[in-house]
């Protein structure tokens, strides 16, 4: 029996542009998202920041190194930022309805800037925050970031939810198989695919 739901944020909650993310990378020299990913040195500095467990400072000198020359702090940022698009106005009213019925909760691996513009979806669509979850689990915040188990036992004890009546929507694999491993109800949702899992659901 569900009585809890913790959403993901990018790529569940807030739509992702993974097209206009790869056309700024290029501009300061970087190569598509997933081959970032694939090496160390551009891939370690990135992850932290995007963590939210890196400062803009650190993160810019530790990434420059593997950016074309002449590339600014300003355009490294604005590079990271590229990718995130918008909350639509229907997933905001479904959080509110769940609510009627389930605990819900955010946990995402975020930095301030990009929760900086997921509120501003929130507010510019005539909503708050605090009408769509009853709490927030955030990274930067935390100082922790899926997948470490770590951040899930935070959740469990701040909350005292029980693992196994809580539905765990996340886009990324390891994330879930963790949830997965301390008892979750975890699902892996396509990036910007949630109508598509919900629809599977009976909530």
């Amino acid at each position: 029996m569900i009585k809890n739901i913790i959403f993901d944020l990018a790529g569940v909650l807030l739509n992702l542009d993974i097209e206009r993310d790869t056309e700024a990378l290029a501009h300061i020299g970087l190569p598509d998202f997933v081959s970032c990913l694939s090496d160390p040195r551009i891939a370690v500095p990135m992850t932290a920041y995007l963590n939210g467990l890196k400062g803009k400072d650190d993160f810019c000198r530790d990434l420059r190194p593997c950016c074309r020359q002449g590339v600014t702090d300003g355009e490294m940022l604005w590079a990271m930022d590229a990718v995130l698009a918008d909350i639509p106005s229907p997933r905001i009213e479904l959080l509110i309805s769940l609510r009627k019925k389930y605990k819900v909760f955010l946990l995402s691996n975020i930095y301030d800037s990009a929760w900086e513009h997921s509120l501003k979806e929130i507010t510019g669509k005539g909503f708050h925050v605090s009408q769509c979850f009853d709490r927030l689990f955030l990274s930067h915040e935390m100082g922790l970031a899926k997948p470490d188990p770590k951040i899930f036992q935070a959740v469990i004890e701040d909350t005292g939810i029980n693992p196994c009546e809580t539905l765990y929507l996340d886009d990324t694999r390891a994330n879930v198989e963790t949830g997965c491993a301390l008892g979750f109800q975890s699902i892996l949702v396509p990036m910007n695919g949630l109508e598509q899992i919900l629809s599977e659901l009976p909530l």
